[in-house]
């Protein structure tokens, strides 16, 4: 339960570091050393929304596969976190979490289940430190006014 606090408290300053640095439009990305611009957030169009989201492996991992593997998975569930809370307008605090790599879940609107979770991971890339970044995309027919029919809504859970 200690590590699934621990892990969650890092998904969450991981959450507040994205925040603080995305802006509008191109963004160079978050991780040491990469200088190279893309389209990070927001509405491609009526259908189509993306977020980026950073992870961290467990400090005390060991190996290069187990590493990358926690910082992806930490980084997926902080993009799912993060659409949430920017389509809706809610904030998730322990609603999700991982442990040793492996998503615990994330606990989201019924409406936006399928799509949040149905995202793709369209961009990827790790550090030296094995710290991982990742640009989300979901895609759904209507997503825009789905989004702001459940942003108008008081309880949307």
């Amino acid at each position: 339960m200690r590590k699934l606090q621990k892990t969650g408290a890092l998904l969450i300053v991981m959450t507040l570091v994205g925040l603080i640095a995305c802006g509008g439009g191109s963004k160079r990305t978050m991780l040491k050393g990469d200088t190279e611009d893309y389209q990070t957030e927001g509405w491609l169009d009526d259908d189509t929304f993306q977020v980026r989201a950073l992870g961290a492996p467990n400090p005390n991992a060991k190996g290069f596969v187990r590493r990358r593997t926690q910082a992806e998975e930490a980084a997926l569930l902080a993009a799912q976190k993060r659409v949430v809370e920017l389509l809706v307008g809610a904030k998730i605090s322990a609603a999700s979490g991982s442990d040793s790599g492996e998503s615990t879940g994330v606990a989201i609107t019924k409406e936006l289940d399928g799509v949040v979770k149905g995202g793709t991971i369209v961009k990827k890339t790790f550090d030296s430190e094995d710290n991982c970044e990742i640009t989300y995309r979901i895609h759904a027919k209507g997503l825009k006014k789905m989004a702001q029919a459940l942003a108008s809504k008081k309880d949307f859970r």
